[in-house]
């Protein structure tokens, strides 16, 4: 059975502050710590005025935390579950004093303390996500594969070639405005030029590339901590795409993250929660290795929620009511 216990996982790049800053546009960076002795839980969110529901302006002024895009959720040296429930009482106490309604929180697969439902007002298992263990060979890591993913990294080898070094990130956002025009995405995924040049510029992120001949198959960020590895965002050249590079390019990205100390890669989960997701059963070829994804909400001011939410639903009678802890931010 694998361990997967890491020993700091505030150093990875989810945690750090550089990485906050590229989502604070229109928000600002919170945080909260609680000690004793020498244990502590040290709590960082995004703060967001909650100024209209649904086009109503609000009366009051309150506000939200909420996990920059990624994971997160607060960091612990003890798993002691009465010295962390002291804890989040003093920081539930304290976020009231702030105005700030509630927190919805997407936790790091490798923090435990996102498994400690009791904790919250609202804890889910939103989905599972895949892990690549980089302790192990090349060899041994590839056997993991599925046999027909090992073929195709084969046969990609012989016909494409990797690259880290000619590579441009204008070259990168071409290819992928093009992908998540394919895929129909979520206008939240057409990021600003400005926002690919300073996650390119932290420590740690890298543009790695499969190329047929001069053409670019395939390009992904990925970002690599002290432990820690994470597949961020890629695309694809369309009229190579019976070329597989996409499968090279994660084979290549395994032996990069390894080369840099990385333990573990994160690979995340798919589109949905579905088990049968396609973005899912893609990653899977990769590892059998999964870890579960918790989502996590907590309630500092209720009623307000409440009465955000009751206001959510009135301004919009004909659309379905979904479960979402933040409906009014829908």
């Amino acid at each position: 059975m694998i361990d997967f216990t890491i020993r700091d996982l505030s150093s990875d790049i989810y945690y750090q502050r550089n990485y906050s800053a590229l989502y604070e546009e229109g928000c600002e960076h919170f945080q909260f710590s609680y000690e004793e002795d020498d244990y502590y839980v040290k709590f960082s969110a995004l703060k967001r005025r909650i100024i209209s529901v649904s086009g109503q302006s609000l009366g009051e002024e309150l506000y939200d935390l909420e996990t920059p895009y990624g994971y997160g959720g607060p960091i612990s040296n003890s798993s002691d579950e009465v010295f962390l429930r002291r804890a989040f009482f003093a920081y539930r106490e304290f976020c009231k004093t702030q105005l700030i309604v509630c927190e919805f929180i997407r936790f790091h697969p490798f923090n435990p303390i996102g498994a400690k439902g009791s904790l919250f007002d609202m804890h889910l298992t939103e989905r599972q996500v895949v892990i690549v263990d980089l302790e192990k060979s090349t060899e041994e890591r590839r056997k993991l594969y599925s046999k027909t993913t090992r073929n195709i990294v084969k046969k990609a080898e012989k016909l494409l070639t990797k690259d880290s070094s000619s590579v441009k990130l204008s070259n990168f956002i071409d290819m992928y405005i093009e992908t998540m025009n394919k895929n129909s995405a979520n206008d939240f995924f057409y990021f600003q030029e400005s926002y690919f040049r300073d996650l390119l510029a932290l420590e740690g992120v890298s543009l790695l590339a499969i190329k047929k001949e001069d053409l670019f198959a395939s390009i992904g960020f990925f970002m690599c901590s002290e432990e820690l590895a994470h597949y961020h965002l890629s695309a694809n050249n369309q009229n190579l795409a019976k070329d597989n590079g996409n499968y090279l390019l994660l084979d290549a990205a395994f032996e990069h993250a390894k080369s840099k100390g990385c333990r573990y890669m994160m690979l995340g989960g798919g589109r949905t929660s579905s088990p049968d997701d396609s973005l899912f059963r893609f990653k899977s070829k990769f590892s059998p290795l999964v870890m579960p994804f918790y989502i996590a909400g907590l309630d500092f001011l209720p009623e307000k929620r409440q009465m955000l939410n009751q206001i959510w639903q009135t301004q919009n009678v004909d659309s379905p009511i979904t479960k979402l802890f933040q409906l009014y931010r829908a």
